[in-house]
């Protein structure tokens, strides 16, 4: 179970006693001891000089803080370095939860250190996950990035829609998905996407689940819809090749874990 702290508390010197959890991490890659995430005292060797911390919440009962690696020290042992995306596959449901937390708020801080207004070095706010301007008074918070992905089904929900974009690797075909612009409501950015996208319309939008993507700060917010009208055309922009799939007979799928498989498994498998 991982339990949020909404205050985020530097450590201000304080390393985390050798049996408090730590995830340390790159742009892509987090290190990982076998199935669980590290405990410092196994980890301190990794840096020469000490680290900052960034005190996240409790895992298992366990302080876990975020800090960066840079990559130059040799693992041994249990530790190894994976990609995030497969952490996130992998991983237990709170490792996953505390590892998203870690990648968006360190990024964010990295990326938010001066005030856009007055150009002062932002401090931790003290109250809540914001930096506040110590001249001026702006706070600043975490921004997250919201993105819908939607299952559209025919023929009394046999067969879905799947697509392949220019971007994925192989021959993988998934959900139609894209980001909610400024000023749209998560319908109207379905309709949207879907039409520039496929040049369809659909109906009968429901919500299914979400989740986080720190890639770096998406939230993924997953519908069903079902096929309404038009001639199913991909944009030859973004997608290259779309179509209408069963059970029986569909393309490789996104691997198990990601939220595109979960609405995918759930049309077309029952599961």
């Amino acid at each position: 179970m991982f339990e949020f702290i909404q205050k985020l508390q530097d450590t201000c010197g304080k390393v985390p006693a050798d049996d408090e959890f730590i995830i340390p991490f790159t742009a892509r890659t987090v290190i990982v001891s076998g199935s669980r995430l590290l405990h410092w005292g196994e980890a301190a060797h990794l840096w020469q000089d000490e680290p900052e911390f960034l005190l996240l919440g409790k895992v298992d009962g366990k302080n876990c803080f975020a800090v960066e690696f840079d990559g130059n020290s040799e693992l041994a042992g249990n530790l190894q370095e994976i990609q995030i995306r497969q952490f996130l596959f992998e991983f237990p449901e709170s490792y996953q939860q505390a590892l998203c937390r870690a990648k968006v708020l360190q990024t964010w801080r990295k990326e938010h250190r001066f005030c856009g207004m007055c150009r002062a070095v932002l401090q931790p706010s003290g109250n809540d996950a914001g930096l506040i301007c110590p001249a001026c008074g702006k706070i600043y918070y975490p921004q997250l990035a919201p993105a819908v992905i939607v299952g559209i089904t025919r023929n009394d929900g046999r067969e879905l829609l799947l697509a392949h974009n220019r971007r994925f690797a192989g021959n993988m075909y998934s959900l139609i998905a894209g980001f909610v612009e400024a000023g749209e409501s998560l319908e109207a950015a379905i309709h949207r996407e879907v039409w520039e996208e496929c040049a369809i319309r659909v109906k009968n939008l429901r919500y299914v689940t979400s989740q986080v993507w720190p890639f770096p700060n998406s939230l993924m917010l997953a519908f069903t819809a079902e096929y309404d009208s038009g001639n199913l055309a991909p944009d030859g922009e973004e997608l290259s090749d779309a179509g209408w799939f069963t059970a029986e007979n569909h393309p490789e799928l996104p691997s198990p874990g990601s939220v595109a498989r979960t609405v995918i498994n759930s049309i077309l498998f029952n599961r």
